[in-house]
């Protein structure tokens, strides 16, 4: 009975192939003689581990790991819908916080002076800027300069530049931004917001249609 017992306890491992070359032979050798042993080997060679319970635990796995993956996915876009929409609102602000903005004109935007040695000096006092656009043309036999003043999103958040505009020896210029070349004699200068590319190349009666809203800054 005690090798009936030892049989026994090896017979699971014998059945799922586990047992060492020995121990088989010595099985197989006893359930041979020993009916006991030999109809236990059966019993367990007919009835395998339930199947239902494995089938339930195998289905449950699957459900379970196909709602892991669910949720995983699920996240998974989330996290990248989120950086690549803030992506793509930096490259938005990043962007539009170089475009430029005209600063409309308001009373007392600009004011200007002659100086001793003939130059003008123009002042700016409104809030930061980021650059300025000027150009020269004749207007009624008279020799004027156009400019106007822009901004940025970055610039308003930049420290106040100095404004100081100066309009001498052919050029009209702050010293930092920006410099453009005009008439060296000139007699009048006007605040307008338009197109500095086009606007110079205008027919006359175009142009002073074009530049009925400026605002005269100066004149001699």
């Amino acid at each position: 009975m005690v090798k009936c017992e030892i049989i026994r306890d090896l017979l699971p491992l014998y059945c799922d192939g586990l047992c060492s070359e020995a121990s088989r032979q010595e099985i197989e050798a006893h359930v041979t003689q020993c009916e006991g042993c030999r109809a236990c080997l059966a019993e367990m060679k007919e009835e395998p581990p339930s199947l239902t319970l494995s089938h339930e635990s195998e289905t449950e796995a699957r459900v379970l790991q196909g709602v892991k993956k669910k949720f995983s996915h699920k996240r998974r876009r989330a996290v990248l819908l989120a950086v690549a929409v803030m992506l793509i609102f930096s490259i938005v602000l990043v962007g539009a916080a170089d475009v430029p903005q005209p600063v409309a004109y308001t009373d007392g935007l600009v004011t200007a002076e002659l100086a001793v040695d003939e130059v003008i000096d123009l002042y700016y006092h409104g809030e930061s800027y980021d650059s300025f656009h000027g150009f020269s043309r004749e207007v009624n036999g008279r020799t004027a300069v156009f400019l106007y003043f822009d901004h940025t999103l970055r610039s308003d958040v930049m420290p106040d530049r100095e404004g100081h505009l100066c309009i001498g020896n052919g050029l009209l210029t702050d010293f930092e931004t920006a410099t453009y070349q005009v008439s060296r004699e000139v007699d009048a200068v006007y605040y307008l917001v338009g197109d500095y590319l086009e606007l110079p190349g205008l027919a006359q009666t175009e142009f002073e249609q074009a530049i009925a809203d400026a605002v005269l800054v100066w004149e001699r």
